[in-house]
């Protein structure tokens, strides 16, 4: 994105804040992205006036209300409702109204605290999932450690769930922020551009755009999907020649207009349906959708879900056919389409729907790790071993015996909404409600009930989402596909 004198007045006038002076030099030339976008960049150093420069190529990214974005570097958001920004190509940080602003996506950041991978995940009421080791439990409170927040203490009544064998923290891509690192298939020089952060396809251009994004044996794929038109696409997952799929083997979804089916590739065999298509007739009435496959590769298993519902789980009865770990879209060229956030995590091999169906009534209950279920009430957990008392007793169980413990749902809570809540991303998607106190270049600082006043690391996100309980634009208008569509090259686009 290109930013003018002109231009740069316009934005300031909407901020509401005009500095008196502005020394506006030649835009510098943006280097592009590195190959991996969720590798961690030197530490930014601060210039003159104190204030950090930008921590990538692009920087961070500003979301406006009404579809605009803006590259830069985030300084603070603060008293008087303002959120401070910073433009290589502005001599002062800038100011504006926090109203206007419906995101902020976060450039990778070093890690200001040591990344320790955490042993277990706690889930609340709210929809929330934080990350720690477990220090202790007893009928008010739940103890957590966590490197980006240090020692939480979370009221009992609004957990929901904790999860011992949670996957790691870090997402092994999330993005895009470019195309570098992307190979377009040959062929395919035209077919997809990217703007905005995401990747778009126009009408009459096939083809696809891979990366190998080191897929994990249990993976999770997410990214928001959007048409114009007759709906063909196909997502492909651990392949080993992103320009050649039947050289390799891999599995391909392909979506129509109404329906989804699951194919299997393999160099000898080329590519075969697994089972017959599965109908989505409300795919007819929408233009967007948020697509998440969980693939269990020692299982064989592959489960799609579109809005957080599951579709299906295919199994495989034969050898897993993926030997490689590169995904790949690919647009068959019936439809204009726009793929936007994507996130590729570890999974722990839970399909969401089966957690949902077992949530208990009166009793916790205790999965383990074999399979084995105990009903009862927690009473409390110390020094690694939950105290558990069942109908014939009470038990204690070593806490690397459970995998799961499900708190009741006729004892819950959950956190009421706060004026100023926001909805902060993690680096391997999942979220943390706060009421947003201040946000720094190295901490975001917020409020919620389930467990007070928090100090959080800035480098834990990935994301930081405003007035998140207002009703949001719809994907698919005009100007969320801006100029895609056109000749231009917008910014971060190939020639």
């Amino acid at each position: 994105m290109k930013i003018t004198a002109l231009g740069l007045l316009g934005w300031l006038w909407a901020a509401g804040n005009v500095p008196g002076a502005l020394e506006l030099p030649a835009p510098p030339r943006v280097a592009p992205d590195s190959p991996s976008e969720t590798n961690a960049r030197p530490a930014p150093k601060p210039d003159a006036s104190g204030v950090p420069a930008s921590p990538a190529a692009d920087g961070d990214l500003l979301k406006f209300n009404n579809g605009d974005v803006l590259h830069g570097t985030i300084v603070s958001v603060g008293a008087g409702n303002a959120l401070r920004w910073r433009r290589a190509d502005v001599k002062d940080p800038v100011a504006f109204n926090l109203d206007n602003i419906q995101e902020l996506q976060l450039a990778p950041r070093p890690p200001r605290t040591p990344r320790t991978p955490h042993r277990l995940a706690v889930e609340l009421t709210n929809g929330d999932r934080l990350a720690g080791d477990l220090v202790a439990l007893n009928s008010q409170l739940l103890k957590l450690d966590t490197w980006y927040a240090g020692p939480l203490e979370l009221k009992r009544a609004m957990v929901q769930r904790i999860v011992c064998q949670a996957a790691p923290l870090e997402a092994v891509y999330s993005g895009p922020t470019g195309l570098a690192g992307w190979t377009i298939a040959e062929g395919a020089r035209n077919a997809w551009k990217y703007k905005n952060s995401a990747f778009y396809c126009r009408p009459g251009n096939a083809g696809g755009l891979g990366r190998n994004v080191n897929l994990p044996d249990l993976a999770n794929i997410e990214f928001d999907l959007a048409w114009r038109g007759q709906l063909y696409f196909q997502v492909g997952f651990y392949f080993g020649n992103l320009n050649n799929l039947y050289s390799t083997g891999g599995y391909m979804l392909q979506f129509n207009n109404s329906s989804v089916f699951l194919n299997r590739t393999s160099p000898n065999r080329g590519a075969n349906n697994m089972g017959s298509s599965v109908e989505i007739p409300k795919f007819q009435n929408k233009s967007k959708a948020r697509v998440a496959i969980r693939v269990n590769k020692a299982k064989k298993t592959i489960a799609l879900f579109l809005d957080n519902d599951l579709v299906k789980q295919w199994p495989d009865a034969e050898e897993f056919a993926g030997s490689g770990r590169g995904m790949i879209f690919y647009s068959q060229g019936q439809s204009q389409l726009r793929v936007a956030n994507i996130v590729v995590t570890p999974w722990d091999g839970r399909l969401d729907s089966e957690a949902a169906a077992a949530v208990p009534g009166a009793d916790d209950l205790i999965r383990f790790a074999n399979g084995d279920k105990l009903s009862g009430t927690v009473v409390n957990i110390a020094k690694d071993e939950a105290v558990v008392a069942a109908s014939f007793g009470e038990m204690k169980v070593p806490l690397e015996r459970i995998a799961q413990i499900e708190f009741s749902s006729q004892k819950a809570e959950k956190a009421r909404r706060q004026a100023g809540d926001v909805r902060a991303a993690f680096l391997d998607g999942s979220r943390f409600t706060l009421a947003l106190e201040k946000l720094e270049d190295q901490a975001l600082v917020g409020s919620t009930e389930s467990c007070g006043r928090v100090t959080t690391a800035l480098d834990a996100f990935s994301r930081v989402q405003f007035h998140i309980y207002e009703p949001r634009p719809e994907a698919g208008g005009d100007d969320d596909w801006g100029g895609a569509a056109g000749g231009d090259n917008p910014e971060g686009m190939e020639q």
